[in-house]
């Protein structure tokens, strides 16, 4: 049903005037965004805590939860950029006194109102323990107090932005919660869809996640509130159904309005993306068991509050990629011809640099030490070391290169302008071809997974398989299913194992976030990979990461360490990288 036009008209007026209010020259040059802050608000965070610390954009004034710190997703309260700065470092400052001495909910219910009610009744405490630790924020404090706005009911001053709110600590899961009875959608994944639409959500904080009603999602009536014609729906109890369908732009406006309070897990393909950072109120739980047919490997996974391995817990399924996709080689190679030649002229000098061998018997050249050490010898009446000359030899290296790609579901997101999984997939070519080039034993492996029953582990260029065959798979290779990394660790490991090369690298290419169906997030699946890396590096497997998400800055460090991970979001800036990381391996 179509609008009238006084409708249209007061429509339009409405987003004009909230666009200006939006875009007010003023504010804007005195106000911080998150955005821009947040990698170095994380370090100090961690800092200061000692703990890993992430950061989220918030609602409003934002708090604390578990090891997550929510604060505004911009600043303009103050009249000047650096103060607005400094009110960052404060609110993470109190977050971390607020996280030391345990003020949050425990297990209660906790309406807006109250939240906001306890944080400023426990305020004293948390300021009187900051100013004993933390001198510097008194002055700032003291300096903001008389600046910040006032509630227009009682005009009395608006404290929350200094108190934030009190939240609630996600509980753990029991092992025995586990997800169970998974349909055949959940095993199977759908690669013939693309996302057409991406929006990117308002701040949320404090997300449900319901399970699916099958029963209400079939007898659902479709029902609509004339109040909120204009706005998104809020669960109510009722089911609607996942037609995956693109209708997002359609609802760009109404989603401005929405409150996320409620998500659901499906398997259902989607044609829109609505993107939102957020932290899920409850744990995801563990999958149950399953025993399936066909070829597969059991891999450990190693749990870090136990200390201790799950034996036998996941299941790797490896696979030959068949499909082909000719043209995507051919596009490749012609669009980053001019890179490629570049590249290849500087790896030639790098490939077949000499190395000087001394003391020979035969060569092109004198060793001037050996050389006057055989005439001290003959003066001195003792025989003479005939070993005199220089060699110049190639030096040999028995080398063997795995590289890794994440085709996980988040490959088909994009970073600075670029689809991830085609980043992947173009350098895997190009990289490939500089290999073939030089004769080096390597391979490219690809991995998803769909709770720790399904790792599939795709080969699409094995060891000693023929480049030429190879090449056109890699580009047929589309995103599908989870980031369970520990297991295709594993698993690359294992076939590294088989082999007789003496210097073995493993080099992924992932956004560097574990995430699964099943429970993986967080520190579960940061320290699973963790332990991964040292089992490769006990078995004198190197390993290296190569990340195509900005985000990755967080993941990465925890689990490669520092000097063997880099972050990079175009083909060219990784594809010069890689080559850097080949010369630093050829002179080991």
């Amino acid at each position: 049903m179509g609008l009238e036009l006084d409708e249209i008209i007061y429509k339009k007026v409405l987003k004009y005037f909230k666009n200006k209010r939006l875009n007010d020259a003023e504010i804007l040059s005195r106000q911080i965004n998150l955005s821009d802050i947040k990698p170095r608000l994380t370090l100090f965070a961690r800092a200061i805590c000692g703990a890993p610390i992430d950061i989220f954009p918030a609602e409003r004034e934002g708090g604390y939860k578990n090891k997550n710190f929510f604060l505004p997703i911009n600043c303009s309260l103050f009249p000047t950029k650096e103060e607005n700065l400094k009110f960052y470092f404060f609110r993470t400052v109190y977050l971390s006194i607020q996280k030391q001495l345990n003020l949050n909910w425990d297990n209660q219910d906790n309406s807006p109102e109250l939240s906001l009610e306890k944080a400023f009744e426990t305020a004293p405490l948390v300021i009187g323990k900051m100013f004993e630790n933390y001198l510097s924020m008194q002055e700032f404090y003291y300096d903001a107090v008389p600046k910040l706005p006032v509630n227009k009911k009682d005009q009395s001053i608006d404290y929350s932005w200094l108190y934030g709110k009190w939240m609630k600590n996600t509980p753990e899961i029991e092992d025995d919660n586990v997800l169970q009875n998974f349909d055949d959608n959940t095993k199977k994944i759908k690669n013939n869809v693309v996302a057409e639409t991406t929006l990117h959500a308002k701040a949320v904080e404090e997300i449900e996640s319901l399970t699916i009603d099958k029963k209400q999602q079939e007898d659902y009536v479709l029902m609509h509130s004339f109040e909120k014609i204009e706005t998104a729906e809020e669960f109510n109890g009722n089911w609607r159904d996942f037609d995956g369908k693109d209708d997002l732009k359609d609802h760009q406006e109404a989603l401005e309005e929405m409150n996320m309070k409620f998500t659901v897990r499906v398997d259902d393909v989607v044609h829109s993306v609505y993107q939102a950072d957020f932290v899920e109120n409850t744990s995801i739980a563990e999958s149950a068991e399953v025993d399936e047919k066909g070829f597969h490997l059991k891999y450990d996974e190693w749990d870090f509050k136990k200390r201790n391995y799950l034996t036998n817990f996941c299941k790797v399924y490896p696979k030959t990629q068949l499909k082909t996709h000719a043209t995507y080689y051919k596009n490749t190679m012609a669009k980053y011809k001019t890179t490629l030649n570049g590249l290849r002229k500087m790896l030639t000098s790098v490939n077949n640099k000499m190395q000087q061998q001394r003391r020979q018997l035969q060569g092109d050249a004198f060793d001037l030490d050996a050389l006057t050490d055989l005439y001290t010898d003959i003066h001195s009446g003792k025989s003479p070391d005939e070993r005199i000359y220089l060699s110049q030899r190639k030096k040999n290296k028995d080398l063997a290169i795995l590289v890794l790609l994440d085709i996980s579901l988040s490959s088909d997101g994009y970073a600075a302008g670029n689809r991830v999984i085609d980043v992947e997939k173009e350098v895997s070519i190009l990289f490939g071809e500089i290999l073939h080039e030089f004769d080096i034993d390597f391979a490219i492996d690809g991995f998803y997974s769909k709770t720790r029953n399904f790792t599939t582990y795709l080969t699409l260029k094995d060891f000693n398989e023929s480049w030429n065959k190879a090449k056109h798979k890699i580009g047929a290779v589309e995103p599908n299913g989870y980031t369970r990394i520990g297991p295709a660790l594993r698993h690359a490991g294992a076939r590294m194992d088989q082999l007789d090369a003496k210097n073995k690298w493993i080099i992924v290419l992932s956004d560097g976030k574990p995430n699964d169906y099943d429970k993986y997030e967080g520190q579960h699946g940061i320290q699973d990979i963790k332990q991964a890396l040292r089992e490769l590096n006990e078995r004198k497997i190197n390993s290296y990461a190569l990340a195509i998400e900005a985000q990755a800055k967080y993941y990465l460090p925890q689990m490669f360490g520092q000097n063997h991970y880099q972050i990079l979001t175009s083909p060219e800036a990784l594809l010069k990288s890689l080559v850097k990381l080949y010369e630093k391996i050829k002179h080991q």
